[in-house]
């Protein structure tokens, strides 16, 4: 590969791996199908969280929710664009503003103002404008920056659609309803108009931030820039229904990277080893030639994008801070997933908007069912993580080995879950969820009415 003068990153929201290019069947996204089918397109990628802030801050520094010290107000860490900045690049951040929930974390008086300074002053931004987050309009944002750019410095555009969060308000036919596929790895999904009319309004919401990438892709090629450019596209997690935004099931952590532009060699392929949003910092700093930081826990990925070795063993994934009443740690191979339920007890997240769509009581006939302290699947037999094998004889092994990597893991990265009188210590299974309601005979109700 050659080193790029324009990089340019783009993140969807919600949207999972709901792509033509990753098998999802009414999906309508003929520009990140036709980016894929032109770059790289990395299979097996995965997120670290399974919400917004979890999953950003592990794009940003390279690190998980639980050691990534911007969450916490850390000044000067070292981010993906002070990375960049130390390799010449000038540094823009356009769109959608994840940080401004670093509040709800961090448990203190939010120091930085607006989001635009806290882009600069927390982030390590040269510039930032979040005054607009749809994606046509942060497209705009994107070409006017290349626009106007200083040919003669390279340049990282961090763009950040809204689409796809809920609520989906878009309109839709009753022929877009009936057309909606509901995702093979959710399963348990209930097959009913509510829940299909929300896929379809969520599918346009995607098909517009489609529309958005194909502007962007077109104009560098038309403004002769494709040579010099690479863009990478992913989203931050999981699609907003049950089993998926909120778990570390692969629904819930499953998302696309693609690689795109001149700058790529060997492309118009897919590379199928694993990868996680911690590797995308160290990937561009190994083709820039920077020095990642010292403490950051992804891997770089270059060899893989070159169509060469694959770098990584295992995943790991984790409701943490984002909600410590009911959290989550783990560990994915090619092949098995192990989650720790921590606070064993508790029911999936099913949503407030899908819940009130579809209604309590077919939700709580599918998803009340109480978690486990382990879960184990074989992810080649059962794809949708149905078959909990945790306490099967013949499967003690394999669980023994993945537990001792994932607490190994934990304990290399300080994660304050293996720590007594943590954060985590005073869990309510009452509040965990606002969607659960807990019955005194401990079962679950979906709090809200049909």
């Amino acid at each position: 590969m050659k080193k790029p003068k324009i990089i340019i990153g783009v993140m969807l929201h919600d949207a999972g791996r709901q792509f033509g290019c990753y098998g999802a069947r009414d999906a309508i996204t003929p520009n990140i199908d036709a980016m894929a089918a032109e770059g790289v397109r990395f299979s097996n990628h995965f997120s670290t969280g399974t919400v917004c802030i979890p999953s950003r801050a592990s794009v940003l520094t390279g690190k998980y929710l639980h050691n990534a010290e911007i969450c916490f107000y850390k000044h000067g860490v070292e981010t993906l664009p002070r990375v960049l900045k130390k390799a010449g690049f000038e540094t823009w951040r356009c769109g959608f503003a994840e940080e401004k929930e670093y509040k709800g974390i961090a448990g203190g008086p939010y120091p930085f103002g607006d989001l635009d300074q806290s882009g600069v002053d927390l982030l390590g931004f040269d510039h930032s404008n979040t005054a607009t987050r749809d994606a046509t309009s942060v497209a705009d944002m994107v070409l006017d920056i290349l626009e106007k750019r200083d040919t003669d410095q390279p340049t990282f555009i961090a763009a950040a659609f809204i689409e796809a969060h809920s609520p989906y308000n878009l309109p839709v036919t009753d022929d877009d309803i009936d057309a909606a596929v509901l995702p093979p790895l959710l399963a348990q999904l209930p097959n009913v108009r509510p829940a299909k009319e929300m896929l379809a309004r969520f599918t346009k919401a995607v098909t517009n931030a489609d529309t958005a990438v194909g502007r962007i892709t077109r104009e560098i090629r038309k403004r002769g820039l494709f040579d010099d450019t690479l863009l990478y596209f992913s989203c931050d997690h999981g699609i907003d229904f049950p089993r998926a935004k909120q778990s570390c099931y692969d629904s819930g952590t499953g998302v696309p990277l693609i690689f795109w532009g001149g700058a790529l060699e060997n492309a118009g392929r897919v590379a199928d080893g694993l990868s996680s949003h911690l590797d995308i910092l160290p990937t561009l700093c190994e083709l820039l030639d920077v020095a990642p930081p010292a403490d950051v826990c992804g891997v770089s990925q270059l060899a893989q994008l070159e169509g060469k070795a694959e770098p990584r063993e295992f995943c790991v994934s984790e409701v943490s801070y984002d909600n410590t009443d009911a959290p989550v740690r783990a560990i994915r191979t090619k092949d098995f997933k192990l989650l720790l339920n921590f606070n064993p007890g508790l029911p999936v997240a099913t949503g407030n908007s899908f819940t009130r769509l579809v209604g309590s009581e077919t939700l709580t006939a599918i998803y009340a069912t109480p978690r486990p302290f382990e879960e184990l699947y074989d992810l080649n037999a059962d794809p949708c993580e149905l078959d909990n094998l945790a306490g099967d004889p013949a499967y003690r092994e394999i669980k023994a080995e993945l537990k001792a990597k994932l607490l190994a893991h934990l304990a290399a990265t300080n994660d304050e879950i293996l720590c007594a009188n943590s954060v985590y210590s005073n869990a309510s299974l009452d509040e965990a969820y606002s969607v659960w309601q807990r019955l005194p005979d401990g079962t679950f109700q979906c709090r809200y009415p049909n």
